[in-house]
């Protein structure tokens, strides 16, 4: 039977005579290569090693920024694998020019230019201005959890401290009352097993003491911590948990423009909640786009009086849902069926009885204007359908007109939601499960911040030259 079996290894074959027949004209690698040679060195302020009196020059800063932009969109993010493709790969080689840089120059420039790939990623924003790929009206802002280089049982909370000493207390405590028995058969019986015994009790236990005071320590350090927790491999990774996700890893932020979805502004957020990201995320995208107004979607996480108020003072008009409360009594009587009389400061229920203003409240940085009356409610004969307690309390925000508008926003335009989901979530599906970037490779906050920025680069690109899901190669050397 006849097969397709190809060609002698010994065959002498002619390449192509120059490196610039290895990619064709619509290759986006060109893209790359276009837009890093356009790139102003200076404003970026690249470190890089300086002309050594002996030795080889250091490497191209442009062709080091040309690998790691191509190989991020190309799912290759270790140094390691990215000095593979620069020695294998047709189209690495070209962008190279046939520089094969070692792993570890590859990751030392990482390292040492961590703070400047946002920039890179400012610069990328403003090539995109300029073709007029940014609708510049509205965004949507989301965000997810991304695994960090530490390892759930090496991250820490008081907690988790204080329950694995209760745990060595016990273990202590059963091994003293075995060693108790062990000596006391060992003074009637003489018996070689018996001291053995004895001797490796005394080692669990002088060690069970050493992981005591470790745990001890530990829990000093818990107690001093602004986050209230410890990550011994990547102290700035922290236990995030949301619905039915929970990991050791970083938070992070991105803002996407509706006309072409693309990522405007990217970040990485110490907090682990949303809420407090609302306004420094639409105010990065309203600045990245340099506009004066800017609509902004978000979904109920990121909702906060403060927030709302804050968007508002930057020309920012933010639609956020409101989380559903727990209506009170039957739900009969809403906070809405109140009128509220501004001369008295006073609200009138249903019933016609007034609810005096007392104390203010502050919960989760929003502040409330309490008013409530027992006597009003005392003998009120809807008071089971109202409240289940002796009187209607309401809570009602400080500036509670500008809040209800929002909720009239989210309320009237249902297409924002559908919108808001089709925006943002695109790109963290992009990056998580097509590209398998689940995880930063990375420590500490700001080399994460550089691998952020890199991969946002990487998504931006992929969706300009439309290879977003499936990132194609020109077959290796």
């Amino acid at each position: 039977m006849a097969y397709r079996r190809g060609i002698q290894r010994e065959q002498v074959m002619l390449l192509p005579a120059a490196v610039e027949d290895y990619v064709s004209e619509e290759n986006p690698v060109r893209v790359i290569d276009a837009f890093i040679e356009g790139v102003d060195l200076g404003q970026l302020k690249l470190v890089v090693r300086s002309e050594p009196e002996r030795g080889a020059p250091a490497y191209d800063p442009r062709a080091m920024l040309k690998l790691y932009v191509d190989g991020y969109l190309n799912r290759i993010r270790s140094s390691r694998e990215l000095a593979k493709a620069a020695k294998r790969n047709l189209e690495v080689i070209w962008l190279m020019r046939q520089l094969t840089p070692e792993s570890w120059a590859i990751s030392d420039f990482r390292r040492q230019n961590r703070d400047r790939f946002k920039q890179l990623f400012r610069e990328f924003n403003l090539v995109c201005g300029k073709l007029k790929l940014f609708g510049a009206e509205l965004v949507a802002i989301d965000g997810c959890y991304f695994k960090a280089v530490n390892a759930p049982r090496k991250n820490f909370t008081k907690n988790k401290l204080e329950q694995l000493l209760k745990e060595i207390d016990e273990k202590s405590e059963e091994y003293l009352k075995s060693l108790e028995a062990a000596d006391l058969d060992a003074e009637r019986q003489e018996h070689e097993a018996v001291k053995g015994r004895s001797g490796s009790l005394r080692e669990k236990i002088a060690k069970l003491k050493e992981e005591r005071a470790q745990c001890a320590s530990l829990l000093q350090e818990v107690e001093q911590s602004p986050t209230g927790q410890l990550s011994l491999s990547d102290p700035d990774s922290r236990s995030l948990k949301k619905a039915n996700e929970k990991v050791v890893g970083d938070n992070t932020q991105i803002a996407v423009d509706a006309k072409h979805h693309l990522m405007v502004a990217a970040e990485v957020s110490l907090d682990p909640t949303d809420w407090k990201n609302l306004e420094p995320m639409a105010t990065a995208a309203k600045a990245a786009l340099g506009v004066d107004q800017l609509k902004a979607v978000a979904d109920a996480a990121y909702y906060s009086h403060e927030q709302m108020r804050k968007c508002a003072e930057q020309g920012i008009e933010a639609t956020v849902p409101n989380r559903q409360k727990r209506q009170a009594g039957a739900g009969d009587y809403p906070v809405e069926a109140f009128r509220h009389d501004a001369g008295k400061d006073c609200y009138v229920c249903p019933q016609g009885r007034p609810l005096r203003r007392h104390q203010d409240s502050v919960q989760a940085g929003n502040t409330y204007r309490v008013y409530y009356d027992t006597a009003a409610c005392a003998d009120c004969p809807v008071r089971a359908r109202c409240t289940k307690g002796k009187y209607r309390k309401l809570a009602v925000p400080a500036d509670r007109e500008f809040l209800d508008a929002v909720q009239k926003r989210w309320r009237e335009n249902p297409e924002l939601r559908q919108q808001r989901s089709q925006l943002v979530e695109h790109p963290f599906g992009t990056m998580k499960f097509w590209w398998g970037f689940r995880s930063f490779l990375c420590r500490r906050i700001e080399m994460v911040r550089a691998e952020l920025s890199l991969s946002s680069l990487a998504y931006r690109q992929s969706v300009c030259d439309g290879s977003w899901s499936h990132p194609t190669r020109t077959p290796s050397t």
